[in-house]
């Protein structure tokens, strides 16, 4: 049985054994932390919380053969360091910019028609592709994504753990990654 006072070893070996509990209170431990540190390596609030996330999605996937040779706390730190260049690469890579990073000239102008017309269909799109989540999946991206709702935050609105929430993320990202180029030749049509 976990508890609060068993150490992150302990915690990793009742990971092993299919313990969630375990692995949440790993994750409670350190998810500030860690977000933290991911953030200030790549300076992006949903890629820092992505690389913590995947971190600990992959703890639980390889619970069976996770072997960590130095201490958990050192572990942690750089496997989320890793994930967060990883993401920050592929994000550079992809020429994906963030919509903050984007000064306000640079966007279009709502207000003249044409623009109105292809923004409310870009709108659409974008609608549709989020009606292909499942409901809570699709509502968890919502929270996260459009409301600016921290994964913590979310999962005390729902009444979920911090590691469902992230894993509805991650497949939400998976989900969608796979439709975007169809979305994006739609839009060069």
């Amino acid at each position: 049985m976990v508890s609060v006072k068993s150490n992150d070893e302990e915690l990793v070996a009742h990971i092993s054994q299919h313990d969630e509990k375990a692995l949440q209170e790993l994750l409670h431990r350190y998810q500030d932390r860690l977000c933290k540190y991911s953030l200030s390596l790549i300076g992006r609030r949903d890629l820092a919380e992505e690389a913590v996330a995947n971190v600990f999605l992959n703890i639980w996937r390889r619970r069976e053969e996770l072997i960590i040779k130095s201490s958990v706390r050192r572990y942690l730190y750089s496997a989320v360091g890793n994930q967060a260049i990883n993401l920050s690469k592929s994000q550079q890579a992809t020429g994906t910019v963030q919509l903050d990073n984007v000064s306000p000239a640079e966007l279009a102008d709502v207000q003249s028609s044409d623009t109105r017309i292809l923004y409310q269909e870009f709108r659409e799109e974008i609608e549709n592709l989020l009606m292909g989540l499942p409901e809570k999946r699709r509502l968890i991206f919502r929270m996260n994504r459009l409301e600016g709702l921290s994964y913590g935050t979310i999962a005390a609105k729902l009444g979920l753990s911090v590691f469902t929430i992230q894993n509805h993320m991650v497949q939400a990202k998976k989900q969608l990654a796979d439709k975007l180029p169809l979305f994006l030749s739609s839009l060069a049509s």
